[in-house]
Protein backbone atom coordinates (compact mmCIF):
# COMPACT_ATOMS: atom_id res chain seq x y z
CA UNK A 1 0.00 0.00 0.00
CA UNK A 2 1.04 3.48 -0.87
CA UNK A 3 1.98 5.71 1.97
CA UNK A 4 0.05 8.10 0.34
CA UNK A 5 -3.13 5.72 -0.26
CA UNK A 6 -2.64 5.51 3.77
CA UNK A 7 -2.81 8.59 4.89
CA UNK A 8 -6.18 9.01 3.34
CA UNK A 9 -7.77 5.98 4.56
CA UNK A 10 -6.82 6.89 8.34
CA UNK A 11 -7.03 10.93 7.97
CA UNK A 12 -3.50 11.32 9.32
CA UNK A 13 -1.34 13.81 9.00
CA UNK A 14 1.97 12.71 7.95
CA UNK A 15 5.35 14.18 9.68
CA UNK A 16 8.22 14.25 7.99
CA UNK A 17 9.19 13.64 4.02
CA UNK A 18 10.26 10.01 4.16
CA UNK A 19 12.08 7.68 1.17
CA UNK A 20 9.79 5.19 1.43
CA UNK A 21 7.14 5.46 -0.33
CA UNK A 22 4.59 2.31 0.66
CA UNK A 23 4.08 -0.42 3.49
CA UNK A 24 3.48 -4.35 3.31
CA UNK A 25 1.34 -5.47 6.31
CA UNK A 26 0.00 -3.90 9.45
CA UNK A 27 1.48 -5.17 12.73
CA UNK A 28 0.27 -3.52 16.54
CA UNK A 29 2.99 -5.76 18.17
CA UNK A 30 6.26 -4.15 18.04
CA UNK A 31 8.38 -7.87 18.16
CA UNK A 32 6.18 -8.71 15.31
CA UNK A 33 7.24 -5.89 13.34
CA UNK A 34 9.36 -6.76 10.09
CA UNK A 35 10.99 -5.39 7.10
CA UNK A 36 8.20 -3.10 5.14
CA UNK A 37 5.62 -3.43 7.81
CA UNK A 38 3.48 -0.85 8.85
CA UNK A 39 3.75 -0.14 12.98
CA UNK A 40 0.35 0.97 14.78
CA UNK A 41 1.84 2.20 18.10
CA UNK A 42 -0.60 2.32 20.70
CA UNK A 43 1.81 2.25 23.40
CA UNK A 44 4.18 5.23 22.73
CA UNK A 45 7.21 2.72 24.77
CA UNK A 46 7.04 0.19 21.83
CA UNK A 47 8.19 2.47 19.10
CA UNK A 48 11.70 2.28 19.43
CA UNK A 49 11.31 -2.01 18.84
CA UNK A 50 9.36 -1.94 15.78
CA UNK A 51 11.62 0.71 14.09
CA UNK A 52 14.43 -1.56 14.86
CA UNK A 53 12.79 -4.39 13.42
CA UNK A 54 12.12 -2.52 10.66
CA UNK A 55 9.22 -0.76 10.34
CA UNK A 56 8.19 1.27 7.38
CA UNK A 57 6.00 3.34 8.62
CA UNK A 58 4.78 4.53 12.47
CA UNK A 59 1.16 5.71 13.29
CA UNK A 60 1.09 7.60 16.91
CA UNK A 61 -1.69 9.42 18.33
CA UNK A 62 1.16 11.20 20.71
CA UNK A 63 4.60 13.10 19.14
CA UNK A 64 7.46 10.84 19.69
CA UNK A 65 11.00 11.90 18.35
CA UNK A 66 11.16 11.08 14.52
CA UNK A 67 14.51 8.28 15.10
CA UNK A 68 14.26 7.38 11.34
CA UNK A 69 13.80 10.16 8.48
CA UNK A 70 13.48 7.33 5.74
CA UNK A 71 10.31 5.92 7.33
CA UNK A 72 6.45 7.45 7.86
CA UNK A 73 5.99 9.25 10.53
CA UNK A 74 1.97 9.28 10.70
CA UNK A 75 -0.03 11.33 13.69
CA UNK A 76 -3.79 10.91 13.86
CA UNK A 77 -5.97 12.03 16.49
CA UNK A 78 -7.85 8.52 17.51
CA UNK A 79 -5.20 5.56 17.14
CA UNK A 80 -8.84 3.19 17.99
CA UNK A 81 -10.39 4.98 14.98
CA UNK A 82 -7.69 4.52 12.63
CA UNK A 83 -7.16 0.49 13.72
CA UNK A 84 -10.90 0.31 12.60
CA UNK A 85 -10.14 1.99 9.39
CA UNK A 86 -7.00 -0.35 8.54
CA UNK A 87 -9.67 -3.10 9.60
CA UNK A 88 -12.00 -1.87 7.12
CA UNK A 89 -9.80 -1.25 4.23
CA UNK A 90 -8.09 -4.55 4.72
CA UNK A 91 -11.46 -7.07 5.14
CA UNK A 92 -13.02 -4.93 2.13
CA UNK A 93 -10.46 -7.39 -0.07
CA UNK A 94 -12.04 -10.36 1.17
CA UNK A 95 -15.01 -11.92 0.14
CA UNK A 96 -15.98 -12.93 3.87
CA UNK A 97 -19.18 -13.81 5.16
CA UNK A 98 -19.50 -11.68 8.71
CA UNK A 99 -22.01 -12.53 12.02
CA UNK A 100 -23.05 -10.91 15.11
CA UNK A 101 -23.75 -13.65 17.71
CA UNK A 102 -24.29 -13.62 21.44
CA UNK A 103 -21.83 -14.59 23.76
CA UNK A 104 -22.54 -18.37 23.90
CA UNK A 105 -22.59 -18.94 20.72
CA UNK A 106 -19.49 -17.26 20.16
CA UNK A 107 -17.70 -19.75 22.87
CA UNK A 108 -18.86 -22.52 21.15
CA UNK A 109 -17.85 -21.64 18.01
CA UNK A 110 -14.41 -20.69 19.37
CA UNK A 111 -14.86 -24.91 20.76
CA UNK A 112 -15.36 -26.13 17.41
CA UNK A 113 -13.26 -23.92 15.44
CA UNK A 114 -9.78 -25.47 15.51
CA UNK A 115 -11.49 -29.13 14.37
CA UNK A 116 -13.99 -27.51 11.94
CA UNK A 117 -12.92 -27.42 8.19
CA UNK A 118 -14.49 -24.23 7.78
CA UNK A 119 -12.23 -20.93 8.13
CA UNK A 120 -13.69 -19.44 10.93
CA UNK A 121 -12.16 -15.89 12.48
CA UNK A 122 -13.06 -14.61 15.55
CA UNK A 123 -13.51 -10.70 16.17
CA UNK A 124 -13.52 -9.72 19.63
CA UNK A 125 -13.02 -6.10 21.09
CA UNK A 126 -9.65 -6.07 21.62
CA UNK A 127 -8.55 -5.16 17.69
CA UNK A 128 -5.51 -5.44 18.23
CA UNK A 129 -5.53 -9.01 18.88
CA UNK A 130 -7.89 -9.45 15.27
CA UNK A 131 -5.68 -7.45 13.47
CA UNK A 132 -2.78 -9.87 14.03
CA UNK A 133 -4.55 -12.49 12.16
CA UNK A 134 -5.35 -10.17 9.17
CA UNK A 135 -2.51 -11.58 7.21
CA UNK A 136 -4.47 -14.87 7.47
CA UNK A 137 -7.71 -13.83 6.40
CA UNK A 138 -8.39 -16.02 3.05
CA UNK A 139 -11.67 -15.23 0.33
CA UNK A 140 -14.81 -17.44 1.79
CA UNK A 141 -13.78 -17.14 5.71
CA UNK A 142 -16.22 -16.21 8.28
CA UNK A 143 -16.16 -13.90 10.88
CA UNK A 144 -17.82 -14.10 14.15
CA UNK A 145 -18.02 -10.80 16.98
CA UNK A 146 -20.39 -10.34 19.47
CA UNK A 147 -20.51 -6.47 19.11
CA UNK A 148 -22.67 -6.02 16.40
CA UNK A 149 -21.56 -2.22 16.51
CA UNK A 150 -17.89 -2.74 16.50
CA UNK A 151 -18.94 -5.34 13.47
CA UNK A 152 -21.07 -2.55 11.87
CA UNK A 153 -18.21 -0.54 11.81
CA UNK A 154 -15.36 -3.13 10.42
CA UNK A 155 -17.48 -4.89 7.87
CA UNK A 156 -21.19 -3.50 8.05
CA UNK A 157 -22.03 -5.98 5.29
CA UNK A 158 -23.30 -8.79 8.48
CA UNK A 159 -26.07 -10.61 9.55
CA UNK A 160 -27.61 -11.72 12.96
CA UNK A 161 -26.43 -15.63 13.43
CA UNK A 162 -28.75 -16.22 16.18
CA UNK A 163 -32.29 -15.53 13.86
CA UNK A 164 -33.41 -19.28 13.57
CA UNK A 165 -36.09 -20.91 15.84
CA UNK A 166 -35.15 -24.93 16.06
CA UNK A 167 -37.78 -27.29 17.32
CA UNK A 168 -36.19 -30.35 19.54
CA UNK A 169 -38.56 -33.90 21.01
CA UNK A 170 -37.50 -36.83 23.20
CA UNK A 171 -36.73 -33.78 25.38
CA UNK A 172 -35.14 -34.76 29.06
CA UNK A 173 -33.91 -32.52 31.60
CA UNK A 174 -31.51 -35.06 33.65
CA UNK A 175 -30.17 -31.94 35.71
CA UNK A 176 -29.64 -28.34 35.33
CA UNK A 177 -26.25 -29.41 33.63
CA UNK A 178 -27.31 -32.09 31.53
CA UNK A 179 -29.96 -32.74 28.99
CA UNK A 180 -31.09 -35.34 26.14
CA UNK A 181 -32.95 -34.36 23.29
CA UNK A 182 -33.63 -35.26 19.52
CA UNK A 183 -33.16 -32.74 16.14
CA UNK A 184 -33.19 -33.35 12.76
CA UNK A 185 -33.98 -37.18 13.90
CA UNK A 186 -30.61 -37.61 15.48
CA UNK A 187 -30.45 -38.05 19.33
CA UNK A 188 -28.27 -35.88 21.72
CA UNK A 189 -28.08 -38.05 24.65
CA UNK A 190 -26.86 -36.65 28.31
CA UNK A 191 -24.95 -33.34 26.98
CA UNK A 192 -23.33 -31.44 29.65
CA UNK A 193 -25.21 -28.21 28.55
CA UNK A 194 -27.64 -26.37 30.46
CA UNK A 195 -30.89 -26.55 28.79
CA UNK A 196 -31.16 -22.97 27.87
CA UNK A 197 -28.60 -23.18 25.53
CA UNK A 198 -29.95 -25.66 23.57
CA UNK A 199 -30.67 -23.31 20.67
CA UNK A 200 -26.61 -21.94 20.46
CA UNK A 201 -25.81 -25.49 20.42
CA UNK A 202 -27.74 -26.38 17.44
CA UNK A 203 -27.04 -22.95 15.90
CA UNK A 204 -23.74 -23.99 16.02
CA UNK A 205 -23.95 -28.04 15.24
CA UNK A 206 -25.95 -26.63 11.97
CA UNK A 207 -23.08 -24.25 11.03
CA UNK A 208 -20.27 -26.50 11.60
CA UNK A 209 -22.31 -29.25 9.42
CA UNK A 210 -19.67 -32.07 10.06
CA UNK A 211 -19.13 -34.84 12.90
CA UNK A 212 -18.36 -32.85 15.96
CA UNK A 213 -16.87 -34.04 19.80
CA UNK A 214 -19.80 -33.75 21.79
CA UNK A 215 -17.22 -34.19 24.87
CA UNK A 216 -15.67 -31.33 23.98
CA UNK A 217 -18.79 -29.19 25.45
CA UNK A 218 -16.95 -29.71 29.13
CA UNK A 219 -15.13 -26.65 27.61
CA UNK A 220 -17.89 -24.42 27.54
CA UNK A 221 -17.81 -22.37 31.13
CA UNK A 222 -21.08 -20.90 31.46
CA UNK A 223 -23.64 -22.40 33.60
CA UNK A 224 -20.77 -25.22 34.70
CA UNK A 225 -20.85 -26.38 38.28
CA UNK A 226 -18.24 -26.98 40.47
CA UNK A 227 -19.05 -30.02 42.95
CA UNK A 228 -18.12 -29.60 46.46
CA UNK A 229 -18.44 -32.25 49.06
CA UNK A 230 -19.39 -31.73 52.72
CA UNK A 231 -15.96 -30.32 53.54
CA UNK A 232 -16.51 -27.93 50.93
CA UNK A 233 -13.43 -29.50 49.18
CA UNK A 234 -13.54 -30.36 44.89
CA UNK A 235 -15.52 -33.41 44.29
CA UNK A 236 -16.42 -35.01 40.65
CA UNK A 237 -19.86 -33.83 38.51
CA UNK A 238 -22.92 -34.99 40.22
CA UNK A 239 -21.21 -36.49 43.23
CA UNK A 240 -22.39 -33.98 45.92
CA UNK A 241 -25.45 -31.88 46.35
CA UNK A 242 -23.47 -28.43 46.95
CA UNK A 243 -22.57 -26.77 43.84
CA UNK A 244 -20.56 -23.48 42.37
CA UNK A 245 -21.39 -22.06 39.12
CA UNK A 246 -19.68 -18.53 38.21
CA UNK A 247 -20.50 -15.47 35.54
CA UNK A 248 -18.40 -13.03 34.98
CA UNK A 249 -20.63 -11.79 31.79
CA UNK A 250 -23.17 -9.32 33.16
CA UNK A 251 -25.56 -9.75 29.98
CA UNK A 252 -26.26 -13.48 30.93
CA UNK A 253 -27.40 -12.65 34.70
CA UNK A 254 -30.76 -12.63 34.21
CA UNK A 255 -31.28 -15.51 32.14
CA UNK A 256 -29.03 -17.61 34.06
CA UNK A 257 -30.72 -17.00 37.09
CA UNK A 258 -34.20 -17.00 35.99
CA UNK A 259 -34.10 -20.52 34.86
CA UNK A 260 -31.94 -21.52 38.56
CA UNK A 261 -34.89 -19.89 40.23
CA UNK A 262 -37.74 -22.02 37.82
CA UNK A 263 -36.13 -25.05 37.67
CA UNK A 264 -34.10 -25.58 41.52
CA UNK A 265 -36.73 -24.49 43.15
CA UNK A 266 -36.08 -27.81 45.29
CA UNK A 267 -32.61 -26.83 45.98
CA UNK A 268 -31.35 -23.29 48.11
CA UNK A 269 -29.52 -20.97 46.12
CA UNK A 270 -27.23 -18.02 47.34
CA UNK A 271 -25.79 -15.47 45.60
CA UNK A 272 -22.50 -13.59 46.09
CA UNK A 273 -20.74 -11.20 44.09
CA UNK A 274 -17.12 -9.62 43.92
CA UNK A 275 -19.44 -6.07 44.15
CA UNK A 276 -22.79 -4.88 44.58
CA UNK A 277 -25.15 -6.23 41.77
CA UNK A 278 -28.48 -3.85 40.90
CA UNK A 279 -29.42 -6.49 39.01
CA UNK A 280 -29.68 -8.73 42.19
CA UNK A 281 -31.56 -8.28 45.11
CA UNK A 282 -30.20 -7.51 48.35
CA UNK A 283 -29.72 -10.73 49.28
CA UNK A 284 -26.78 -10.86 47.67
CA UNK A 285 -23.27 -11.39 49.57
CA UNK A 286 -20.28 -9.31 48.61
CA UNK A 287 -16.64 -11.38 48.46
CA UNK A 288 -14.16 -9.04 47.23
CA UNK A 289 -11.41 -11.18 48.55
CA UNK A 290 -12.14 -15.17 47.19
CA UNK A 291 -9.54 -16.22 50.32
CA UNK A 292 -13.02 -15.13 52.00
CA UNK A 293 -14.86 -17.63 49.94
CA UNK A 294 -14.75 -21.01 52.23
CA UNK A 295 -15.66 -19.25 55.29
CA UNK A 296 -18.72 -17.73 53.62
CA UNK A 297 -19.36 -20.88 52.38
CA UNK A 298 -19.23 -22.43 55.35
CA UNK A 299 -21.40 -19.80 57.08
CA UNK A 300 -24.58 -20.25 54.72
CA UNK A 301 -26.68 -22.84 54.36
CA UNK A 302 -26.72 -23.49 50.27
CA UNK A 303 -27.12 -25.93 47.41
CA UNK A 304 -26.10 -23.69 44.63
CA UNK A 305 -23.52 -20.27 44.89
CA UNK A 306 -24.20 -18.54 41.80
CA UNK A 307 -21.09 -16.68 41.92
CA UNK A 308 -20.98 -13.01 39.82
CA UNK A 309 -17.64 -11.39 39.26
CA UNK A 310 -15.28 -14.22 39.40
CA UNK A 311 -14.20 -16.79 36.41
CA UNK A 312 -14.41 -20.30 37.12
CA UNK A 313 -10.85 -21.10 37.14
CA UNK A 314 -10.38 -18.43 39.46
CA UNK A 315 -12.91 -20.32 42.06
CA UNK A 316 -10.42 -23.87 40.99
CA UNK A 317 -7.38 -22.01 41.75
CA UNK A 318 -8.70 -20.62 44.92
CA UNK A 319 -10.29 -23.85 46.30
CA UNK A 320 -7.16 -25.60 45.70
CA UNK A 321 -4.95 -23.22 47.19
CA UNK A 322 -7.13 -23.09 50.49
CA UNK A 323 -7.28 -26.85 50.35
CA UNK A 324 -3.29 -26.96 50.26
CA UNK A 325 -3.05 -24.70 52.58
CA UNK A 326 -5.36 -26.52 55.44
CA UNK A 327 -3.85 -29.16 55.20
CA UNK A 328 -0.38 -27.78 55.83
CA UNK A 329 -1.98 -27.65 59.18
Amino acid sequence: MQISSLIDIIDGRLLNQPSISFIYSFKTDPSKVKEGDLFIAKKIDDVQVAVENGAFAVILESLHPIIDEEIAWIKVSDINKALIQLTRFKLAHFDVEAYYCDSITYDLLNIYASSSSKGIKFLSNDLEEFMKELDEIENNDYIFCQDRELLDKIYPNNRGFNSEEYRVSNFTEHSLFEVSFTYNDIYFPKLKLASIYIPQFISVYNFINEDIDLSKLKNLKHFKPLFLDKNLEITEFGKSDKFLISQTNDKLLVNEINYLENSYKYGKSIYITSTYNTKLSNKQIIVDDLDKLKDILKNNEFNCAYIIGYSLDQLNRTLEKLEKQFTLF
